[in-house]
């Protein structure tokens, strides 16, 4: 059977269908049980004209958590824009969803799958991933009205995702925790952020307050 010749804008379409179903398939089952031949499947291509794509599944899963990062950006802004809410419930919607990613369609790598990737990623693919990681926190705490020297974006970054994961991680990867507590969890680390968050807000607009005296 001869292959079929895919135009420059259904090779597009195909990428794409690759980027969503990685994505919801992180979101569904995991990245562990979702291997290359499932993606395949599910998008309808071939192994091999996966390759002409991605070189590797890890691969594929970077280029998706970068396509998510303007979404989340756009979705911060539109909460902050929102005139129902208060800043700070803005911000814990904010957190919330993406706490909750599973109900949401947010994906939040589990500690194994993050382990999965990094053993897979080149260091200069881990650098680069890692300096996007980076923009994205600045750019959060941005839109939350907190200038980057009031809080270093890589431990919000920290706060953020350790919270999210432990979270996904109960009871399956640490079973030692208590899963009938695990909202009560992340409730109260939310609240410890935004408390955290409040008080360096705070303090730059006092700071910004008594230049202006």
């Amino acid at each position: 059977m001869a292959r079929k010749a895919y135009s420059e804008q259904e090779r597009e379409q195909v990428r794409e269908a690759l980027l969503t179903t990685v994505i919801q398939c992180i979101v569904d089952r995991g990245l562990i049980h979702s291997s290359i031949d499932v993606l395949c499947r599910k998008v309808g291509i071939s192994k091999t004209f996966f390759y002409t794509f991605f070189s590797s599944k890890e691969d594929l899963v970077l280029q998706a958590l970068r396509d998510q990062q303007p979404k989340l950006l756009r979705y911060a802004r539109r909460l902050m824009d929102t005139p129902s809410l208060s800043w700070r419930e803005g911000v814990r919607t904010f957190l919330e969803t993406c706490c909750y990613g599973a109900k949401s369609g947010i994906a939040v790598l589990s500690i194994e799958e993050e382990q999965e990737v990094y053993r897979c990623l080149s260091q200069e693919n881990f650098r680069a991933f890692r300096e996007d990681q980076i923009k994205l926190y600045r750019g959060l705490l941005a839109v939350f009205g907190l200038p980057v020297d009031s809080i270093d974006p890589r431990l919000f970054g920290n706060l953020a995702l350790s919270m999210m994961m432990v979270y996904k991680a109960i009871p399956d990867a640490m079973p030692f925790l208590f899963p009938e507590t695990a909202e009560d969890m992340v409730e109260f680390q939310i609240n410890a952020l935004l408390d955290e968050m409040q008080r360096a807000k705070e303090g730059t607009n006092r700071v910004k307050d008594d230049a202006q005296k």
